[in-house]
Order: C-alpha cells, then sequence, then structure tokens
C-alpha cells in the first residue's frame, strides 16, 4: 500500500501544484499539433500505470476527469489519475531520436524508457565476477532496477528501499531480497517476476532469483533521501 503521506492524498489537486513544464521544443511542437485543431482542443497527458510506468500524449477534448493547464499557452489535459506520475515533470521534443517524438522526465518516472526483458542466458560458465568482486555488477543491477516501480506509488523499488541485498552463489548465481510495501500487497508475484527479468542482463549472473523477506519491516524509514523528500518526510 502507498506511504500515508502520497503527495496524491486529500482530494483533487491544484493544478499549480503539478509544476509541469514544457521545454522550448515541445512547446513549439504542441503549439504546432494545436494549431488545425477546433477550438478548445488540448494536449491529453496521462502515464501508463505499471512496473515502467510511462508517459502518453494526444490531442483531445477535455473531460471531466482533466485537470486542465495553461503552460507557455499550450493548454494540457492532466489525467488526475496521473499527477503524482507527472508532478514537476518535463515534456521534451526530441529531435535527435528516431523517429524524433516527445518524451516525459521527471522525478516519479523513470529516468529512461525500459527495455525489453533479456533473454536468458545461454548455458555455460558464469560471467559473473569472481570472488569478492561483484561491486560494478551490483551497481549495474540497482540503477537497472530503478527502471521498475511498485505499481501502487510512484517511485521506483530501489529509492523506495524495497531491496534489502544481493546474495552471490559461489555457482554465479544471484538472489535479490526484497521486501514488499506491506504483507497484503496484491502485486508480489508481478513484481518478483519484473525484477528477475530486470536484473539478469546487467548482474551477469549465470540465474537470478528474487526471495521474499519481511524483516526487518519495511516503513518509510527505508527510503532514500531523495524518495523522502518527494514524499514529503524529510
Amino acid at each position: 500500500m502507498p506511504p500515508s503521506r502520497d503527495p496524491t492524498a486529500g482530494g483533487r489537486p491544484a493544478p499549480e501544484s503539478i509544476r509541469l513544464r514544457l521545454s522550448p521544443e515541445a512547446r513549439d511542437a504542441l503549439s504546432a499539433a494545436l494549431s488545425d485543431r477546433p477550438s478548445g482542443s488540448g494536449i491529453r497527458i496521462w502515464v501508463e500505470r505499471g512496473m515502467h510506468p510511462h508517459a502518453q500524449m494526444m490531442v483531445d477534448r477535455p473531460s471531466a476527469r482533466d485537470i486542465p493547464l495553461s503552460v507557455d499557452g499550450v493548454t494540457l489535459l492532466v489525467d488526475e489519475a496521473s499527477v503524482s506520475f507527472l508532478r514537476d515533470a518535463e515534456v521534451r521534443y526530441r529531435q535527435d531520436a528516431d523517429p524524433p517524438g516527445f518524451e516525459v522526465t521527471g522525478p516519479f518516472l523513470p529516468a529512461r524508457p525500459a527495455q525489453a526483458p533479456p533473454s536468458a542466458p545461454e548455458p555455460g560458465p558464469s560471467r559473473a565476477p569472481a570472488g569478492d568482486g561483484h561491486a560494478d555488477a551490483e551497481e549495474r543491477v540497482r540503477e537497472a532496477l530503478k527502471s521498475v516501480y511498485d505499481p501502487e506509488i510512484p517511485m521506483n523499488i530501489v529509492d523506495l528501499g524495497l531491496l534489502y541485498g544481493l546474495d552471490w552463489g559461489a555457482d554465479g548465481s544471484l538472489t535479490i531480497r526484497m521486501t514488499m510495501t506491506s504483507p497484503g500487497c496484491p502485486a508480489v508475484e508481478e513484481l518478483v517476476r519484473e525484477v528477475e527479468r530486470t536484473a539478469r542482463a546487467p548482474s551477469g549472473a549465470r540465474s537470478v532469483r528474487v526471495e521474499v523477506v519481511w524483516e526487518p519491516p519495511w516503513g518509510p524509514e527505508r527510503m532514500t533521501d531523495f524518495a523522502r523528500r518527494q514524499f514529503g518526510y524529510a
């Protein structure tokens, strides 16, 4: 379940509290997209939730569930259910992408698009470092797992403090010890599978498994300083 001080708690958010920004390139591209549309149209922006939340955008008419914003002269229609992911986010237009397009980045969204799950490693010698030389692999795993979000909370599992440890076996296997925000979390099995898939390639391990533990119990104090600031605990 989400922390008790989830920033979306307490009713419909005020538009000014969202603090959504547009890069100059995004402003120009969105203005052009609206230029030949019927009066009253806006840019709908919402977040597809899940293990790898990501923002979507389209030209649309306003609805009762929207929070309308005017940012640099562009009308944005923010889906109320997506506000927790879109706070302090920036919409950018990437002309260097192939094809060019928009991206939405912010403290409550993954830093980069999630990649397709890697295929299972081929049988053979372990690719993980031998002895105590696991520091680089563990850093890669933690960075990769920052793209995995608790489906109920707009924060990645690393900054939430759900990772309790990475244990390497003599055979080159990796066991990731992690917990959930509550024993009744309905997404335990799905989250475990996603962590195993996401950690496999960057770990270089022969195999990866997740062990869910409940001691010590998770609490907001286990979050990183970054996450505590975002949720108002610091």
